[in-house]
């Protein structure tokens, strides 16, 4: 009796142990013709390509006139990092013409209140609010933040010509969107790497994901589009061209995303395989320079360094947080996505199979490690009572112990490619954690497969759509976000302000007084102070405002005396939902203190007046003039601004608005009429502004 149960526990380990080495031979073999063609396609481009292609300069992404572009941002309980995203985006990105989308949900109103608070500081952004109560899907949420963009554009008359998808918690290279403002509209679809910001060595959960990505956005990502030439998108860093997102509107009856899908972003991508637009995955370096300190005397230089353009971000590193976000990833891809794609395209559907393998593997991995502990119980049991001995599974010149070799080789191959590929992305100190990561990644992969499989039985059950797996998000830290922000000289050059031969000049003029940039740059009147402030506010993510003293409304005059306004240096400039926008000249820049100090100027300005305050940056020169002019003339004696003489002047076609712009600061600054500006400028006769006062004489 005893001889049979023991030989019934013989069988099962070896039938379990063979078809564990089978799984294991086949992912393994298609991990390996993945890295074959890998490695051969970079021999032959490198050794026969490699002088035709040649990398795009900083030059040519600058000839190409900025496009609309309109970015996508899902947010579900995000109130901790989404204003912090919003005013990096805007301190970081080297582009103007944009315009943020913020998706929230009527019943999250702390995340309303955050983007609502960004908005004022940043006013391209827009914030949506969907009509269901959160959370549905984060596909209903972008698809609503889609309809918002329709509606802004019908409002507007902006048509985008890009359309940008980002999550709340992403750090955005500044470069990313000249680049896709470059490559559109001859691409419709863009896919750049998604790069996990490093973690600490005993952070083990976390640098899992920095390995995975690692491999997948260096090697895999490349070899799919190689193949197949359809991309999934990753959700984040991807832009799609219009004509990518009426494609799909159209095939979706204007829902863009798959509200039945965990993986939205997925699907979508999987969606523009009917296209014939190319997608391609950009994996694009640029000339940076860094601030690095010497090895041995530690002194602070620059260099010139390569960067790749990516989406960098902080994953979960907690194994609970990380099980929950790749179950949600594991439960759309892999089982509500198992319908998705297939094709009579061969290599489509290879690549399909490999998204779909995971999961198989996550939980052959772990009933391999439960086999083989039982069976190391076992043995030591065997040891104490001789009779309880099991006969070795595996045998020398067994057909199963040659396969083991295979598999064995092909794992050590596995984590050669694995050390690789972290090497490269970060550095060769993460390069060699990566194999025990690897062990810990089993088991959260295990864990997510597990919650993935009874979240899909339990809503197939039900019939219900799983809910959006939340998972909380942080944002880079102020020292991690200070290598993407854009010096002032790099805004003002990009302007067209000022050029690189007098940047440098002030430059070296900057170094030889120790005083700041900007005032070289006004004294030498290379540009005005409005000007300057403005790149100042663009650096420092705030807002910034040219002030009419003639367009404010006088209960907002009678709101803030003449004698605070002087004292506290602000005036007002609108009040609206409860918020009271004000410009000010004390600008508070360079380090977190200023900030502080904004935050708590903005605090005790806001007890003083019951309500919301929000600052905008203005130059002094405007402060001085809008409190001389405002609160010394009478408001009803202020003409509509439709019916200024300036404004008059550009309607008929007299003036550009670049010249009323002008001829306002110069009258800022010398408090002339700014008719006797206009004629002094060459830009208006007398009879035409004789013509401009008959008419405002006779409508007003």
């Amino acid at each position: 009796m005893l001889e049979t149960i023991l030989f019934i526990i013989w069988l099962i380990c070896r039938v379990i142990m063979i078809g564990l080495i089978i799984i294991f031979l086949v992912s393994g073999l298609d991990d390996f013709f993945v890295d074959l063609v890998y490695y051969v396609r970079g021999a032959y481009r490198f050794l026969f390509k490699r002088n035709m292609v040649k990398p795009v300069t900083r030059e040519q992404l600058e000839s190409i006139p900025e496009k609309p572009v309109a970015i996508m941002v899902p947010a579900w309980q995000e109130s901790a990092v989404i204003a912090d995203m919003i005013l990096n985006f805007r301190k970081s990105v080297k582009y103007d013409n944009w315009v943020l989308f913020v998706g929230t949900y009527p019943n999250d109103p702390d995340t309303f209140r955050e983007a609502e608070r960004a908005r004022c500081y940043i006013p391209n952004t827009e914030v949506v609010v969907t009509p269901a109560p959160g959370p549905t899907c984060k596909s209903d949420c972008l698809n609503w933040v889609y309809q918002g963009i329709l509606l802004y554009e019908e409002r507007t008359g902006i048509k985008f010509d890009i359309f940008l998808m980002h999550d709340a918690e992403d750090m955005v290279h500044p470069d990313s969107v000249k680049f896709y403002n470059y490559l559109m509209p001859r691409m419709d679809f863009i896919q750049t790497p998604v790069v996990p910001l490093s973690r600490k060595w005993y952070q083990l959960v976390g640098g899992v994901y920095m390995d995975e990505f690692a491999e997948s956005h260096l090697k895999d990502m490349r070899m799919r589009e190689f193949m197949t030439g359809v991309l999934p998108s990753a959700g984040v860093g991807t832009a799609l061209s219009r004509a990518a997102i009426e494609y799909l509107a159209k095939q979706r009856r204007n829902q863009i995303f798959d509200v039945t899908s965990l993986t939205e972003d997925y699907i979508m991508g999987l969606s523009l395989r009917g296209m014939r637009g190319k997608k391609i995955f950009l994996q694009q370096y640029i000339e940076v320079e860094k601030k690095t300190k010497s090895l041995i005397l530690r002194r602070e230089k620059t260099k010139k360094v390569k960067e790749l353009i990516a989406t960098k971000e902080y994953f979960p590193h907690t194994f609970n947080t990380s099980s929950r976000q790749k179950s949600r990833w594991t439960l759309g891809i892999a089982l509500q996505g198992w319908r998705v794609g297939w094709s009579i395209h061969p290599l489509l559907n290879y690549w399909l199979m490999r998204d779909r393998k995971g999961i198989v593997n996550s939980f052959a991995v772990i009933l391999g490690y439960c086999v083989a502990v039982f069976l190391g119980l076992f043995y030591l049991l065997g040891l104490v009572f001789p009779a309880l001995q099991l006969p070795l599974i595996l045998t020398e010149g067994d057909w199963v112990v040659k396969m083991l070799y295979v598999v064995m080789g092909l794992f050590a191959w596995r984590l050669l490619n694995r050390f690789l590929c972290t090497t490269r992305f970060y550095n060769l100190f993460q390069g060699l954690l990566s194999p025990i990561r690897m062990l810990v990644g089993n088991f959260v992969n295990f864990r997510a497969a597990w919650i993935a499989v009874r979240q899909f039985t339990r809503a197939k059950i039900r019939g219900e759509t799983p809910a959006w797996i939340k998972t909380d998000h942080a944002f880079p830290s102020q020292g991690q976000l200070k290598s993407y922000h854009r010096r002032i000289g790099e805004i003002l050059t990009e302007r067209g302000l000022v050029t690189e031969i007098q940047l440098a000049e002030c430059l070296k003029l900057q170094e030889e007084t120790g005083r700041k940039l900007g005032e070289i740059l006004v004294e030498k009147e290379l540009l005005w102070e409005e000007e300057l402030v403005e790149a100042l506010a663009v650096q420092n993510g705030n807002a910034f405002v040219e002030l009419d003293p003639y367009a404010v409304a006088p209960d907002l005059l009678t709101k803030i005396p003449e004698e605070l306004a002087r004292e506290m240096r602000i005036f007002p400039v609108s009040f609206q939902n409860n918020v009271f926008v004000l410009a000010t000249d004390i600008i508070d820049v360079g380090d977190e203190e200023s900030e502080n100090n904004r935050d708590r100027r903005e605090r005790e300005l806001g007890e003083r007046f019951g309500c919301a305050i929000r600052m905008a940056w203005a130059s002094a020169r405007d402060i001085d003039f809008a409190i001389d002019r405002a609160y010394k003339e009478a408001p009803a004696q202020f003409s509509p601004i439709k019916g200024r003489l300036g404004e008059r002047l550009v309607q008929m076609g007299k003036l550009t608005r670049d010249e009323l712009v002008e001829a306002l600061r110069i009258q800022k600054r010398s408090r002339e009429k700014l008719g006797h500006i206009l004629i002094g400028m060459g830009k208006t006769s007398q009879s035409e502004i004789d013509e401009v006062i008959s008419y405002q004489t006779q409508n007003a």
